[in-house]
């Protein structure tokens, strides 16, 4: 099983951030973001920039080496808004 470094995980959480492990990616309601396990991996010297950068959107703002498809964005969303 893929698992981001403890430091990393232990950061997301500190941020608010829970684990779906069915859609592999970490999720903040409050914020509207997400980053994918995959992306975190990745990218860990921008992990920290990423979270503190303000989302003024109003969309959800995913964080993905390969964005998903919109039928999946759809899915997840509906899903996180209960």
């Amino acid at each position: 099983m893929r698992r981001v470094k403890k430091t990393d995980e232990d950061l997301l959480k500190a941020h608010g951030y829970v684990y779906n492990f069915d859609r592999m990616a970490y999720f903040n309601r409050a914020v509207r973001k997400v980053f994918s396990l995959e992306w975190v991996e990745d990218h860990r010297d921008d992990l920290m920039r990423a979270l503190e950068e303000k989302n003024e959107s109003g969309d959800w703002q995913i964080y993905a080496d390969r964005m998903p498809s919109r039928a999946v964005i759809d899915a997840f969303v509906a899903e996180v808004n209960g």
